[in-house]
């Protein structure tokens, strides 16, 4: 999982989740796929909330362009109408 809510967002102690983009190890099917790094890719079509129980600690470093590709596709689709 990419965490894409904010570090204010995530550190509210009465807020239980932390909003989530999935992360595969393949270009997803969902057509939203940005590639991350050594064939990771993320899915910003499927962002969902992830309870701060559930997440485990784990550590994977990409870099700001992926951030920013990853955010660029979130922009594209919420700014999408529906047809």
């Amino acid at each position: 999982m990419l965490v894409i809510s904010s570090t204010v967002y995530n550190e509210i102690a009465s807020e239980p989740t932390i909003i989530v983009v999935p992360v595969f190890d393949h270009d997803p099917d969902t057509g939203f796929g940005v590639p991350l790094d050594d064939g990771a890719w993320a899915a910003p079509g499927l962002v969902t909330s992830l309870r701060k129980t559930a997440l485990s600690e784990f550590g994977r470093r990409i870099d700001v362009q992926a951030l920013t590709d990853v955010n660029n596709m979130l922009f594209r689709i919420l700014a999408t109408p529906d047809r």
